[in-house]
């Protein structure tokens, strides 16, 4: 059975290209396949977009990774010059609808129209974790007639915050049913993520809830306090529970097809390894820190390592070659996709904590998340919660600061820069450094740099301002009549544009 998820997983990432956004297939009226090759084909293909896809670009934007300077495979993620028919923003938003939501939207009615209620809490996540992705880095998508196929070939474009409230009370919804007759063992192979554990199911939920409220706390601050003070109380007195493990999907082998999506795309399809570097802005961080993950997250050269200025991608090999200087990013044909780490559910309730008040909880939670990060990457924390990582005694800046820097450094282990992207938009952390223009191409920072600030890319081309989100791809501008206003804006204007709950 692994051999065949694997296979099926890449399949879905090989072939998405091919296929047009709109659904041939009607869930209201499913052919017949097993409820359990849906739930595994969905997580495939949502795998594939985050990992190889969304997770390649979103490691460049938080500039995890940087484009070495002897080959030229990124250097459009590193300009931001992403457009409207760039490859992968048409492949992963087909990908991401067609293959990973549609057959899941599938999947939902099956076990819905069953009473299967413990089968559709896992549909319900995977749809809602698809769609915050979605919104948060389109804005403004298809959502209440996007599975509808032939019936409605236009889908209605939702505005992102409708979207939001839908896949939030979808979440409440399915964490309020009764699971007690759900049968793990129908879903034990087929579930690539929790092997059929319910529970788990239910905490990933909780923790995806209070992901959605955090994301919009700013632009719906009475409404998602009023749900965060309700999900807190209730995790309190133990009626919820939030992740206490990674969801992960794990079931990858070292093999032709087989092997982690983001090392198959990148490493065995491109047949080369030289193409990703370590960006200076984080190797900085983690050393001025004296903070061990780098090992796990890096490949030194010669004991060094060196990361290169975003950017520095045109600089001639006479001056220095990055493969023979600059550290790598480890990426290995076995490691997890993980879908949310227990590190970063952590961090969450303590932003949530933080955000109600609760300082002590906030800090408890923060280090509880921080020391999950440096176990996960079997790393020694050392006496870093006391020095350099201590949670600030006051500041509410200083504490959240604290809080998204470290989901920032996690988040760099296994390419998951996707979701540190989407929280520096939000939160404005990392911030960015005062003197991206005296910063030089290359590998070294200037004394008054101070680590961790994000640099301007030497060679950006959106005039100084960090990208915040995608263009539209082509398949939905130009065959759905519903989104016609988007093509009014240039691709360059598009991905400096807010979402919804971005003030």
């Amino acid at each position: 059975m692994k051999k065949l998820v694997a296979i099926i997983s890449t399949v879905l990432f090989l072939s998405s290209c091919d296929k047009f956004l709109d659904i041939n297939e009607n869930p209201n009226y499913p052919t017949d396949v097993s409820d359990e090759l849906l739930l595994t084909s969905s997580i495939a293909a949502v795998t594939n977009v985050y990992a190889a896809d969304w997770g390649q670009i979103g490691s460049f934007w938080s500039q995890h990774w940087a484009q070495n300077n002897t080959s030229s495979q990124y250097k459009i993620y590193e300009s931001y010059s992403i457009s409207s028919n760039t490859n992968v923003i048409e492949r992963s938003y087909q990908t991401m609808y067609v293959d990973g939501l549609s057959d899941n939207e599938i999947f939902l009615k099956k076990v819905e129209a069953n009473e299967n209620w413990g089968a559709y809490l896992m549909g319900a996540v995977i749809k809602a974790y698809g769609f915050q992705y979605l919104v948060d880095m389109y804005g403004n998508v298809p959502y209440t007639e996007a599975f509808l196929g032939s019936e409605k070939l236009n889908p209605l474009v939702d505005k992102g915050d409708e979207v939001y409230e839908s896949i939030y009370t979808l979440l409440k919804t399915a964490l309020s049913k009764d699971v007690s007759h759900f049968v793990p063992e129908n879903y034990e192979l087929n579930d690539i993520i929790f092997g059929g554990n319910i529970d788990d199911w239910a905490a990933f939920g909780q923790s995806l809830r209070l992901r959605i409220l955090l994301r919009q706390f700013d632009a719906n601050t009475t409404f998602a306090t009023t749900e965060i003070t309700k999900l807190l109380a209730d995790m309190e007195a133990e009626n919820i529970y939030l992740l206490d493990k990674d969801a992960a999907v794990t079931n990858f082998e070292d093999a032709d097809s087989k092997s982690n999506p983001l090392y198959e795309s990148d490493q065995r399809q491109l047949n080369t390894t030289n193409n990703l570097k370590a960006c200076a802005t984080l190797t900085s961080f983690l050393q001025a820190n004296v903070d061990t993950r780098i090992a796990s997250l890096f490949r030194p050269v010669a004991g060094n390592y060196y990361g290169l200025v975003p950017g520095s991608y045109d600089v001639p090999s006479t001056e220095f070659e990055a493969p023979t200087l600059i550290a790598s990013p480890i990426l290995t044909p076995t490691m997890p996709v993980y879908w949310m780490t227990y590190a970063e559910s952590e961090l969450l309730i303590a932003e949530a904590w933080l955000r109600l008040g609760n300082v002590e909880m906030a800090k408890t939670h923060y280090e509880n998340g921080v020391t999950a990060s440096f176990d996960r990457m079997e790393a020694e924390i050392g006496d870093l919660l006391t020095g350099a990582y201590a949670f600030p005694t006051t500041g509410f800046n200083n504490q959240l600061k604290a809080i998204i820097m470290q989901k920032w450094v996690d988040a760099a282990d296994g390419g998951r820069g996707i979701e540190s992207h989407i929280e520096r938009v939000r939160t404005g952390y990392p911030e960015e450094s005062a003197i991206s223009n005296q910063i030089q191409e290359g590998y070294v920072l200037p004394n008054n740099y101070i680590p961790g600030t994000l640099i301007y890319s030497k060679k950006g081309t959106t005039g100084g301002i960090l990208p915040r989100r995608f263009p539209y791809p082509d398949s939905e501008l130009n065959f759905n009549s519903n989104a016609a206003e988007y093509k009014a804006l240039s691709d360059a204007d598009v991905i400096l544009q807010k979402v919804w709950w971005k003030k």
